[in-house]
């Protein structure tokens, strides 16, 4: 436990900052290099990698307040008035911060980088949530329907409808590559083909994704692989259907 526990103190920061692609050059070689051989940091990015990509869509956009600019410039130039010690005197072994100080100047921590960080572990979890809100037992009005691989995919699936919305849980699902995501699509009764949610599967294959709406009167729920983000439109053909009609 405590070997667990300090692993999550000394990586989860930089985890975060990675996936926003806000760690210095430095530090992300350093974690890139631990990424190779920790299995429990590539599934915490993988997951939060979802969650950058989903905040510009799931977050309305609105104007910042004339006097936010103001702010911002005040707490700049506050901050540059401050003198800081380009050098830091090296730490007793013992009491040695997690980040290397040769490359921080002197600076064990960053409020504003561990500020951000910690709004997207936030932002995280209710993507998380949305994406596995489905996971308790199936209600009453809960169907559930297999879904079938595509031809030579050794994969399988069961997609579970309440109504308008519902979750699809996979197995066996091919890895991904270089950022890419899996998509469900709902398909309509007449042919037209809508984008729903995005998701990424453990390294044996398995997932869950939740369907949020669009079931109602839908012909199929299907699942592509796209590029980083997602897509408007199907790039491949579908890896796996689960039919409605």
């Amino acid at each position: 436990m405590r070997d667990a526990s300090e692993h999550r103190d000394r990586w989860q920061d930089d985890v975060a900052a990675y996936a926003l692609d806000a760690l210095p050059p430095r530090e992300a070689e350093i974690f890139e290099a631990h990424l190779e051989g920790c299995e429990a940091c590539r599934e915490q990015l993988r997951w939060l990698t979802v969650a950058v990509d989903q905040i510009p869509q799931d977050v309305e956009q609105l104007p910042a307040p004339p006097q936010l600019r103001d702010r911002l410039l005040s707490v700049v130039d506050s901050e540059a008035e401050v003198p800081r010690e380009t050098t830091a005197p090296e730490p007793a072994p013992e009491t040695r911060v997690r980040r290397l100080p040769s490359f921080l100047g002197g600076f064990s921590m960053r409020p504003a980088l561990a500020g951000l960080a910690a709004a997207l572990v936030l932002v995280a979890g209710v993507v998380g949530y949305q994406l596995h809100d489905s996971g308790g037992d199936p209600g009453d009005g809960t169907r559930t329907v297999s879904a079938q691989a595509a031809k030579g995919v050794d994969s399988s699936g069961a997609l579970e409808v309440e109504g308008d919305h519902g979750s699809l849980r996979v197995s066996g699902m091919p890895p991904t590559h270089g950022g890419d995501v899996y998509q469900a699509w709902i398909q309509d009764r007449d042919g037209g083909v809508h984008p729903s949610s995005v998701f990424v599967v453990a390294d044996d294959g398995s997932g869950v994704v939740s369907i949020p709406s669009g079931l109602d009167g839908a012909a199929a729920v299907m699942v592509t692989r796209e590029p980083r983000g997602g897509s408007e439109t199907p790039s491949e053909p579908p890896l796996m259907t689960a039919r409605l009609d």
